[in-house]
């Protein structure tokens, strides 16, 4: 049903990595984020729900990994709307982008696998599964179908030119005019079709086949993230993903530059900051301080706890606790 009234745009502001991954979990399912640089990890999503389709633009202070389970009924149309693409990049399967492109959208691809560097604008573009083949329908069908199919980055002139201004105008002027849901989405699905069916100056690039140790990396990220209450040791990790000490360490050091245990602490790490940051999170699992927090997420010792807190966060985690307690005395 077409929506004839102004739609309000919807700004989330995020303040730990657990935010993010909730965010991303409506669309995706087993999000798992990594923040790859030490500091409080802080940003925004903007959504724009539109009749059919929907926009979206992330941004962050920190460097990024963004792992997820993809959900079949939708495509997942993503660009940087960064003016310096080459100075905030993207990873996307494997591929460095350093250059105004669309990209994620490949048929074949079961996960989600992003690395964002910090001051990237990251914006995706979801199109249910049957409007775009409802469209597909009335254009030409097999050259955008067969980029689908067999690629999943796609740079142009109509790319680095009509897509970007567009959505670079679109979310730098939302309070500035009447936002009419179907006007947006009829211009933008416009524009993207006109952009897998134009070859001037085409270029295309795949998603890279993962190799074993980099799939047993992730796979530490998503089961210390699904798992926040679970101990994992080397060991352990090594006997679940079939792995040898050697190929894990070097697979989560290619892929994040972080040992197993560096991953598995830094993803708890943001987990206790979350808890602290959440007043509702506290009071559901019966936290009332720094300690409890870190016990509920497996930490034991006191002072180690708090040296690494203090090293991935610049500050103390009571400094942390403070800060949210002076903050809900306004509301």
């Amino acid at each position: 049903m077409e929506t004839t009234e102004n739609i309000i745009p919807l700004k989330l502001n995020l303040k730990s990595t657990p935010d993010l991954a909730a965010i991303i979990n409506r669309q995706c399912s087993n999000s798992s984020i990594l923040s790859l640089k030490r500091g409080p990890f802080e940003g925004s999503v903007q959504i724009l729900p539109l009749d059919n389709i929907r926009l979206s633009l992330m941004e962050f202070n920190k460097d990024v990994v963004i792992a997820a389970d993809r959900k079949g009924d939708n495509y997942h149309f993503c660009i940087n709307l960064s003016e310096e693409p080459f100075a905030h990049k993207v990873f996307a399967q494997g591929v460095r982008i350093e250059q105004t492109a669309v990209f994620g959208f490949n048929t074949g691809l079961k996960d989600l696998d992003l690395r964002l560097d910090a001051g990237c604008r990251f914006c995706s573009i979801t199109v249910p599964s049957s409007l775009l083949i409802q469209k597909l329908s009335q254009c030409d069908y097999a050259v955008m179908q067969n980029i689908l199919n067999s690629f999943n980055i796609l740079s142009n002139r109509v790319v680095s030119s009509s897509l970007f201004s567009c959505l670079n105008d679109l979310w730098a002027h939302l309070d500035d005019a009447p936002l009419l849901p179907r006007s947006i989405e009829d211009k933008i699905l416009t524009i993207l079709f006109e952009c897998f069916l134009s070859s001037d100056d085409r270029k295309v690039g795949l998603a890279l086949s993962r190799r074993d140790r980099h799939e047993a990396a992730l796979q530490v990220l998503s089961l210390t993230s699904a798992s926040p209450v679970t101990p994992f040791e080397v060991q352990d990790l090594c006997s679940l993903l079939h792995q040898s000490r050697t190929s894990l360490f070097n697979g989560c050091k290619e892929k994040f530059n972080m040992s197993p245990l560096h991953v598995v602490r830094s993803v708890r790490l943001h987990q206790v900051r979350h808890a602290l940051l959440d007043v509702e999170f506290c009071i559901t699992h019966n936290i009332n301080g720094v300690l409890d927090a870190a016990s509920f997420f497996g930490f034991v010792g006191r002072s180690h706890f708090t040296r690494y807190y203090k090293q991935e966060f610049q500050e103390t985690p009571a400094q942390t606790l403070g800060g949210r307690r002076q903050s809900d005395q306004i509301f």
